[in-house]
């Protein structure tokens, strides 16, 4: 499940402190069944649809600019998956996506875990600080509190974060 995220016209999308993961439906399609083209600050996503027509399922202006070179795809499970990866070098507060693409805001407040977008990645406490504090400013002020205990418990937790396997570039 893709948490602090949500739904496009095509997609569902979620977010970490350093990845947005998009998913759209690729039914029997393949790697090859797919243009995918991402730079610093645009994303395109066609899919072949009858013969030699290409279908736009997300294209425009990303919210934030992405490391492209650290940016992966692949069609897995009748899924493709994009990773873009955050550009880190803007701080914490400026990576918190509200939307994929830039003047959207498809966030879903209900999807939103402060220990799934922070304290799992294993940040430092100052920069999982911040990140509760842009999670509460984007969810609105009635989570302010449950986010803020959501955060105190993984500082006083286990801590430690786990690394996910990551997918092979696109096909």
């Amino acid at each position: 499940s893709l948490k602090n995220g949500g739904s496009g016209a095509h997609y569902r999308w979620g977010q970490s402190a350093r990845e947005v993961t998009i998913a759209i439906n690729a039914g029997s399609r393949r790697g090859r069944d797919f243009r995918v083209e991402i730079n610093r600050s645009r994303v395109s996503v066609a899919a072949r649809s009858c013969g030699d027509e290409w279908q736009h399922l997300l294209r425009g202006e990303l919210q934030r600019p992405v490391l492209t070179d650290e940016c992966e795809w692949s069609v897995e499970d009748g899924s493709l998956i994009i990773a873009l990866a955050k550009d880190g070098r803007l701080g914490a507060e400026a990576e918190w996506w509200t939307g994929v693409l830039a003047g959207e805001d498809t966030l879903e407040a209900r999807t939103a875990d402060a220990v799934a977008y922070a304290a799992l990645e294993g940040l430092p406490e100052e920069e999982r600080h911040l990140a509760t504090k842009a999670l509460a400013m984007s969810s609105g002020l009635d989570a302010v509190h449950a986010l803020a205990a959501k955060a105190a418990a993984a500082s006083d937790g286990a801590g430690g974060g786990g690394a996910g396997s990551r997918a092979g570039s696109g096909a």
